[in-house]
């Protein structure tokens, strides 16, 4: 990533920056991470915004977000109805939150809230966003995967990001503001950020197994999801430019993808034979179908496309969300 900008410093007008934690099945950490976020309160000038959102946890996490929301004013819960994904969970913190500054704060304790004090002095800077790379991860085992999957996506965008996955970030409201999260989008945020000319900057932190609980956002179907929602975003960013679990793009993108795979493998094969073994095609119905099948599969990738693209224009013309809230929990005001 490149940090050789022209930084105009700047400060939050209201002085209040918004920390959002989206959390599921974290009743082991929440506690910790929204006490951890609010003794890291005294450290700066700005009043916190704490904003726990409960995915649909099957635990007691939304119990005590609810309890601590009642206790503390600056403490904001968030109770979606139903598991629709960590970018939703994204989403609804970034929709209601007030602050000019908007951080992401992960409920798993791998990054010291230290770090949200030197994120924050970064945007006063004149930084628009700041990722963090969580150093040490990416040598163990588990993290391999993740590790290709980061490089994989940096030649794609041209963005020179470490850790897309990292649970801490931090960026100026306009910009938070401006992103509409689908799928599981949110780990190309510094990708799409890099459309309006943002100036970014990553900086290393020290990681920290979680010694509570375990990551959900992990798995093959996680890894299948990546490869598909690359595709939506090569669309995005070089031609468009500017919900769930079953979105256009990955389900014609899919299907397309297999019937182009089958397609070009048996047109290269009778291709093949055609080549080195002189053997006629005229005759052979198997050469049309498989020319077919590459040909469909290429169109269905583009409807794909297409699909994509009229999603995101009926969610954002008519207002509607991408989840849905069950309920918030607050301080009473009396």
């Amino acid at each position: 990533m490149n940090n050789k900008y022209k930084l105009i410093p700047q400060i939050a007008k209201n002085g209040k920056v918004s920390i959002i934690v989206p959390s599921y099945n974290e009743e082991g950490n929440i506690e910790r991470t929204i006490n951890g976020l609010l003794n890291e309160e005294k450290n700066n000038s700005y009043k916190f915004e704490i904003i726990a959102v409960n995915n649909s946890s099957k635990d007691n996490t939304w119990e005590i977000i609810d309890r601590l929301a009642e206790k503390y004013p600056n403490v904001i819960g968030i109770n979606l109805m139903d598991d629709f994904g960590q970018s939703q969970g994204y989403q609804a913190g970034i929709d209601n939150a007030t602050g000019d500054y908007i951080l992401i704060c992960s409920a798993d304790l791998e990054t010291d809230f230290k770090y949200i004090t030197q994120i924050i002095k970064l945007l006063d800077s004149g930084y628009d966003f700041v990722n963090t790379n969580r150093v040490g991860r990416w040598g163990k085992d588990r993290a391999v995967k993740s590790g290709y999957a980061n490089r994989l996506i940096k030649v794609i965008s041209g963005m020179n990001v470490s850790d897309r996955g990292s649970g801490m970030k931090g960026m100026i409201a306009p910009l938070a503001k401006s992103l509409k999260f689908y799928g599981d989008m949110h780990r190309f945020i510094p990708d799409y950020l890099s459309v309006y000319g943002a100036r970014m900057i990553e900086i290393d932190t020290e990681f920290n197994d979680r010694d509570s609980g375990a990551s959900y956002y992990k798995g093959h179907k996680r890894t299948i999801k990546v490869l598909l929602d690359l595709v939506t975003l090569v669309f995005m960013l070089y031609f468009s430019k500017k919900p769930h679990t079953l979105m256009p793009g990955r389900f014609f993108g899919a299907t397309g993808a297999i019937m182009s795979f089958i397609g070009g493998t048996v047109s290269i094969y009778l291709i093949f034979q055609k080549l080195f073994f002189n053997a006629t095609l005229a005759d052979r119905p198997l050469f049309t179908l498989g020319i077919l099948t590459l040909f469909l599969g290429i169109i269905m990738i583009m409807f794909g496309m297409l699909g994509e693209l009229i999603m995101r224009i009926y969610f954002e013309s008519t207002g509607r969300q991408t989840y849905m809230i069950r309920s918030i929990s607050r301080k009473s005001s009396k």
